[in-house]
């Protein structure tokens, strides 16, 4: 399992990140999620996040953290550090997903499951934009997978890493 599960991150990572910072940061969302992140950076605030000066309280910060934590070492906000929390979420999904799948069914179903949700447009496209969607279903699947592990034995081991993800969630959109 451990081959499969690393050949199968390892496709979703090249197809998430092929020219992945060769074209600028697309309207209306990437622009302005970047420019939250890079006013973070530059001011120092990062509990509540600003746009042009003012109060951006229309989503909450998580997003903006992990933009501003990837581009706080190269010292500018990119269409690279913009859209990587993306990819992260993206292979931490597929993960969980390979998990809760091999959990409920077996290995090949979990492979498959996951072969064939790395190839939906809309994951694919979420896995590389800039763009708060993919940091919530990553939350929403580890929450869900730990449920799960909770529900079959009630191991109470699995709840924190379930309200972890809840919290996350929040924290997220």
């Amino acid at each position: 399992d451990f081959i499969k599960i690393s050949l199968l991150l390892l496709l979703a990572l090249v197809l998430f990140t092929v020219n992945l910072g060769g074209y600028d940061l697309w309207p209306a969302d990437e622009p302005r999620y970047g420019q939250v992140a890079w006013e973070m950076i530059s001011t120092g605030e990062y509990v509540l996040p600003h746009v042009n000066g003012q109060p951006y309280t229309e989503k909450p910060p998580l997003f903006f953290w992990l933009v501003a934590a990837l581009s706080y070492p190269v010292g500018d906000v990119t269409p690279w550090t913009t859209r990587l929390p993306s990819v992260a979420a993206g292979i931490i999904t597929l993960t969980f997903t390979f998990l809760m799948a091999r959990r409920l069914f077996d290995s090949r179903t979990a492979l498959w499951t996951c072969l064939i949700l790395i190839t939906m447009q809309r994951f694919w496209w979420n896995s590389r934009f800039g763009q708060i969607d993919m940091t919530l279903t990553a939350c929403l699947t580890v929450g869900l997978y730990a449920f799960l592990r909770f529900q079959e034995k009630r191991e109470l081991r699995w709840l924190p890493l379930f309200y972890l993800a809840a919290t996350l969630g929040l924290y997220a959109k």
